[in-house]
């Protein structure tokens, strides 16, 4: 099972209830695309304090290999040190980036999986029995004209009768 944390957009005229409906679900689990991609995942989620110090860290261990003479093995050990932090806090960086922004920790839910826990926070977020939000109005039904020929597919009848 894993756990999910669940955050809901800074407080607006909308209400509650929109608010939750826009809830971001984040997982505690290890980021896998962090460590494999580094720099451009932070790019890509738009971690850009994060990426900077990331490029600092990592031109200053290329600096102490040619400068200062540091050896091949522990730049690179301190490169995958550095890649392995990242694995490990990629969700908890996009979830302070979050709370930066203004951001709400309304829940953790626990589930095996995103579609799950997104369930089970609705479940507990939203009050019980209340109709689900239309977001707009159905069209009216398409009326066709009745004719005598036989009805093609799965309904049994002309009309669906």
């Amino acid at each position: 099972m894993a756990f999910y944390q669940a955050l809901i957009p800074p407080p607006d005229a909308g209400g509650l209830r929109e608010e939750i409906e826009q809830a971001c679900l984040l997982p505690e689990s290890f980021t896998w695309p962090a460590l494999i991609f580094g720099g451009v995942w932070l790019l890509f989620k738009r971690l850009w304090l994060v990426f900077i110090v990331y490029a600092l860290v990592w031109a200053g261990l290329i600096y102490l290999q040619r400068q200062m003479g540091f050896s091949f093995l522990a730049v690179m050990l301190s490169h995958t040190a550095l890649a392995i932090f990242l694995g490990l806090e990629g969700q908890n960086l996009i979830a302070r980036k979050l709370l930066r922004k203004g951001w709400r920790l309304v829940d953790v839910v626990e589930a095996p999986d995103l579609s799950s826990a997104e369930r089970r926070f609705f479940e507990r977020a939203l009050p019980a029995g209340a109709p689900p939000r239309v977001a707009e109005a159905a069209p009216p039904p398409v009326r066709f004209a009745q004719s005598s020929a036989p009805v093609i597919g799965l309904f049994p009848e002309a009309n669906g009768r």
